[in-house]
């Protein structure tokens, strides 16, 4: 039985990230970018005013006060073609500057003759106006060149922002795998309009996962049906083919009704490790389909197939997209706690004020303790009994889209 940590290499090691797809900023919000962005264009593009007011050159304005003559008017949008002029020429905010002016005056600071139609004739200056005053130079936000963006940046709000305003049509990124679920167990029942016959239950794991996946930016099929012998497991998998993950849900231990490590030796695929040192869900499997398919086999209590996505699942999709994996929070226990020494416990926990509560009801079939924690402690294997005050890992239920 190997380590967590030891799981955790092996899982990184078969990780082959994904081809990289290029789509539309606006429709990349969390995913991970997959090449450096180099801006190929300046930002502003432009010379441009900052408020309304008028351009004139700043030599002009040496003598002020003085009148000047309003020779011109750019609004924004505008392609100013003027040559040098004697003057100030009406601008309106973000419009391009003429090429002789290197300043502009707020309206608000000079009197302004207009005639019958309102359009400005004349301006009185009332002190000399800066070279520069009031201008946005072209490349002040972004140079054309400039490196931007790293890869492997997730991309949020702001950098769809500055793509846009650059006018990248496009950016590179890593596609999302496709995930199958296969919940197995002849005592499952999907449907939760169904009466329960002696001896079944509701299916917890199905949802959940398609959940928490949803929640992470996942999209996940169930496969139907809930098999429960190595035939219909076969089916199953073979319904999923085309996923780039599959993950199924229960008889991965070793009874005599736990066919899925012999369903996967008949289909010729290679287990990369089969049970970890952890507490809950210690059968867990994680193996290569012959057709590179990766294969996780969650053990069927509910908690630890919660465990499984957090903490195997999750590290591979983090590493197909080429993203750093997500990281552990620190913080002191709030209380007492005793443990198996050997094996690495993802316990539901609760971070408030600052400390980790571990909470009561720590069996794997519980889930109501679910609603109180808002995370998982990680306390490491080498541990037994913990006390207040003892730093341990934290990782919060919430996560970002990918």
């Amino acid at each position: 039985m190997i380590s967590y940590d030891q799981a955790l290499a092996l899982i990184a090691k078969e990780a082959e990230p994904l081809c990289p797809k290029a789509i539309a900023p606006t429709e990349a919000l969390g995913r991970v970018l997959a090449k450096d962005v180099v801006a190929e264009r300046s930002l502003p593009p432009f010379d441009n005013t900052a408020m309304d007011g008028f351009a004139l050159c700043a030599e002009d304005s040496t003598n002020a006060p003085l009148d000047l003559p309003v020779v011109g008017s750019v609004a924004a949008g505008d392609a100013p073609d003027m040559g040098p002029q004697a003057g100030a020429v009406e601008i309106m905010t973000g419009a391009p500057m003429p090429g002789w002016c290197d300043c502009v005056v707020p309206v608000e600071n000079v009197e302004v003759t207009r005639d019958d139609n309102g359009v400005p004739t004349r301006i009185a200056i009332k002190t000399p106006i800066a070279h520069g005053a009031h201008i946005r130079r072209a490349g002040a936000d972004v140079q054309a060149g400039q490196e931007l963006i790293k890869a492997r940046a997730v991309i949020t709000p702001q950098i769809i922002a500055v793509l846009t305003a650059l006018g990248v049509p496009e950016v590179l990124v890593s596609p999302r795998p496709s995930i199958a679920l296969i919940g197995t167990g002849a005592e499952v029942v999907r449907d939760p309009h169904a009466a329960l016959a002696p001896g079944q239950i509701y299916d917890s794991n199905t949802p959940y996962l398609r959940a928490a996946l949803k929640g992470a930016g996942f999209a996940a099929e169930a496969m139907p049906g809930a098999p429960d012998e190595t035939a219909d497991f076969l089916n199953a998998i073979k319904m999923a083919q085309g996923a780039d993950i599959i993950i199924s849900t229960g008889a991965v231990s070793m009874g005599r009704r736990d066919f899925v490590p012999e369903a996967l030796a008949q289909l010729g695929a290679r287990t990369v490790f089969h049970k970890v040192a952890i507490r809950p869900g210690k059968p867990i499997l994680f193996a290569r389909l012959p057709n590179g398919t990766y294969f996780f086999g969650l053990p069927g209590n509910p908690v630890s197939a919660a465990v499984g996505l957090e903490f195997f699942v999750m590290p591979l999709l983090d590493a197909l997209m080429g993203r750093a994996r997500r990281a552990v929070m620190t913080a002191p226990l709030g209380n007492d706690f005793t443990k198996k020494q050997g094996l690495t416990m993802f316990a539901k926990a609760r971070l408030g004020a600052g400390k980790i509560e571990i909470l009561g009801g720590q069996q794997s079939f519980r889930l109501a303790p679910l609603l109180a924690a808002n995370g998982w402690a990680v306390l490491p294997a080498d541990a037994g009994g913990m006390q207040a005050g003892d730093v341990v890992g934290f990782v919060p239920f919430e996560r970002g889209a990918a």
